[in-house]
């Protein structure tokens, strides 16, 4: 399989569950890759527990069937990821995975495609008004050599 052009879709949904349900069922068809920034989280399910008497709640993201989704988890209930990746299953072919070991951070999400057999990454950021994520990148050196796109919301305003 040939990638002729990829179609990137972004938006920060202010953890909205049914306007990111409505971006991944009426994109579908018409792109590859969604980059969602505040994204809803929501309890899934609940596990057993010896501690809980109702269970541990397990929290997630909105999934739809087109889509694969890359988030990593919370690190706490205080650090919960403000970046998602949805990537359409028509890419599968392209070995995806969530580059955790490049970033491990809540506002920085990178995936990985593999095309002629060379990673080529795709970066969601979202910087929040203390400007996080650009902090972290500017403070951080990531080796990076194939980045195919870096986009979100960097929420970096002119005070003039």
């Amino acid at each position: 399989m040939i990638i002729k052009s990829l179609h990137v879709f972004s938006q920060n949904v202010r953890k909205n569950k049914a306007l990111t349900d409505l971006i991944l069922e009426t994109n579908k068809n018409s792109y590859n890759i969604v980059l969602i920034q505040e994204p809803p989280r929501f309890i899934s399910k609940y596990t057993p527990s010896p501690s809980l008497p109702n269970g541990e709640p397990v929290f997630s993201h909105p999934s739809h069937p087109e889509w694969l989704t890359f988030s990593i988890g919370p690190h706490d209930l205080d650090n919960i990821p403000r970046t998602v990746t949805y990537i359409n299953k028509r890419l599968t072919p392209f070995q995806l995975k969530l580059c955790k070991d490049i970033v491990n951070h809540r506002d920085i999400n990178i995936t990985s495609l593999t095309i002629n057999h060379k990673d080529s990454y795709i970066l969601n950021i979202y910087s929040d008004d203390n400007q996080s994520a650009v902090n972290f990148l500017r403070d951080h050196e990531i080796n990076i050599h194939k980045a195919l796109i870096m986009t979100g919301d960097f929420n970096i305003r002119d005070h003039d």
